[in-house]
């Protein structure tokens, strides 16, 4: 199946697979002129095709079961402190600490020593000597460092070296690596160590750098000619100018052995692929493709041209007039502005400017011109004009018209709704509630619960369960209710009742009741009040200017607002 689409995507864009393969083909060229031998990048080799299988039957795996790997017959052992760590590297972790840098071999006793240019320090095997400015040396166990006047520093120990004659020439090593500068000419090598490859890199800055190592991956890079190269056994990146190539799955960029490969012209060409899909863009030709082989999907775009397909369906666009698509039982087709079709199963759809029509898989039907409509189903639709419009629905016995924007009426088993704009309207839900409207200023309203009338904004009268309330704004406000009840007539009357008090103020009257007890209060502002408590009464005139309390066996008078105790 693979091969054969791939033949047919072959086929369909074969200009453009021949141009990819001709830039696959260039790119070595120009790298292989540019960097002769080398293994990998754009002058290695092309890899070498594996030898034909032997033709004949396929044997048995057990036929060739003492060839391949065997099984591990021991149990791998563990160090016996597998999480123990290396002093050196306990000391490092959690910290920037470098041991290169601390001084070695000190004691606790220090000789110096000071004659005028002269400077030595000693302790333990550590020395340090200076004749300033022209020389210094510093020694430690297994390290010496020399500076010989500012132009040259040596240095020898057991993992690092240096002769540095400043500015022009450098010779380091630093454990395993070898670097010599000469001027823009550098050469680092790196011998091979366990887990880590040994490498050569070359440069002459800034014109050319090259480096290569044991486990075949290295560089090149020409700055001035735009190109650079990195590759490795996994795959690489090679660009000269506006030619570019990145792969991966082997040493060389070559869309025949790479798993995966991006490579192009920019900004005129592009071309990818991997194991399972691939993709070419040509920006000049508006072209853009792109295959999945995860359900057979491609797309292939030449400008206004546009060509899909999948395992389910295919499609074909010519933008922005022209769009088919096809698939098992279905297809549609639409030509703008002047037709559409489609279908699928027993569905259809057909639309022009004249008219559309369409059947639903229920065996429903829809026609719609100008100035009529009709739908035939489970339910039935008529429009005349876009004024009228008359709908049913035979399973529940509904029945629904519109004359916009005046008239309306709905009829069933359930309601029975009647609307004549502005003036009436009259909505039943049958048994459970009825609203009616005369103008959008009367309106009444009965339930299951209770009622209501309202006359906007002014009047406002109703009851539901036990609960009444009665309002003409903006004077007179009642509510009741089995628990309490607020009557207010502005601005003369106020009463306030619930399970436990009564408060009442009318005019310049006040009462107050606490409800269960023989508590009680009136006041006639500002000439007398007078009441009851738990265990006595009182009076006063004037608030005190002549008054009497009292309250169980005591007993107080009052003159002149001065209280006089009468009994204890």
């Amino acid at each position: 199946m693979v091969r054969r689409l791939r033949s047919n995507r072959i086929v369909s864009r074969s200009v453009f697979s021949l141009g990819a393969a001709a830039l696959a083909a260039l790119l070595p060229c120009v790298a292989a002129a540019q960097m002769p031998g080398g293994p990998g990048g754009f002058g290695g080799p092309p890899q070498q095709q594996a030898p034909p299988k032997q033709q004949g039957p396929e044997t048995h795996a057990a036929s060739g079961a003492d060839d391949g790997p065997k099984m591990p017959t021991q149990e791998p052992t563990l160090p016996e402190d597998p999480l123990a760590l290396p002093k050196g590297a306990k000391k490092k972790i959690g910290t920037d600490y470098d041991p290169e840098t601390t001084e070695q071999g000190r004691a606790k006793e220090t000789k110096r020593r000071f004659y005028g240019l002269w400077y030595s320090e000693e302790s333990g095997d550590y020395k340090f000597r200076t004749l300033f400015p022209l020389w210094a040396e510093r020694t430690q166990p297994g390290d010496r460092a020399s500076l010989y006047s500012p132009f040259y520093f040596n240095r020898r120990s057991k993992d690092h070296d240096a002769d540095i004659v400043f500015p022009l020439f450098f010779k380091l090593r630093n454990f395993e690596t070898t670097t010599t500068i000469v001027g823009p000419f550098g050469r680092s090598e790196k011998k091979a160590t366990p887990g880590s490859p040994g490498g050569v890199d070359t440069w002459l800055a800034p014109f050319f750098f090259h480096g290569q190592n044991d486990d075949k991956s290295g560089y090149f890079h020409i700055p001035p000619l735009l190109t650079f190269t990195k590759y490795s056994q996994k795959g690489g990146l090679n660009i000269a100018g506006p030619l570019f190539c990145k792969w991966r799955g082997g040493t060389v960029c070559d869309p025949r052995t790479a798993d995966a490969v991006d490579l192009g012209v920019a900004p005129f060409y592009f071309f990818g692929r991997d194991e399972t899909s691939e993709y070419e863009i040509f920006p000049p030709l508006l072209h853009y493709y792109s295959y999945e082989e995860q359900g057979d999907k491609s797309l292939n775009v030449w400008g206004p041209y546009v060509r899909r397909h999948d395992r389910e369906r295919d499609s074909t666009w010519v933008l922005p007039f022209y769009y088919h698509s096809w698939a098992k039982n279905e297809d549609s087709l639409t030509v703008l502005p002047f037709f559409h079709h489609s279908y699928k199963g027993n569905e259809s759809l057909t639309i022009t400017p004249l008219f559309a029509n369409a059947k639903g898989k229920d065996g429903s039907s829809t026609f719609v011109t100008w100035g009529y409509a009709r739908h035939r189903g489970r339910t039935e639709l008529d429009m005349i004009t876009p004024f009228y419009w008359e709908y049913r629905d035979p399973d529940i016995e509904l029945k629904q018209q519109v004359l916009f924007p005046f008239f309306y009426r709905g009829v069933s088993p359930r309601m029975d709704d009647l609307a004549i704009l502005p003036f009436y309207g009259r909505f039943e839900r049958k048994g459970i509630s009825t609203d009616t409207f005369i103008t959008p200023l009367f309106r009444h309203h009965t339930d299951i619960e209770g009622w209501q009338t309202n006359v906007f904004p002014f009047f406002h009268m109703g009851r539901q369960n036990q609960s009444n309330h009665l309002v003409v704004a903006p004077f007179f406000w009642d509510f009741s209710s089995p628990k309490s009840r607020t009557t207010i007539a502005l601005p003369i009357f106020f009463r306030f009742e619930n399970e436990e008090t009564i408060t009442q103020v009318a005019l310049n009257t006040y009462y107050h009741e606490k409800k269960g007890t023989k508590e009680w209060e009136m006041h006639i502002f500002p000439f007398v009040n007078f009441g009851e408590t738990q265990n006595g009464h009182y009076w006063n005139l004037f608030y005190g200017l002549a008054g009497y309390s009292q309250e169980g066996t005591k007993s107080k008078m009052k003159a002149l607002y001065f209280p006089i105790t009468l009994s204890e």
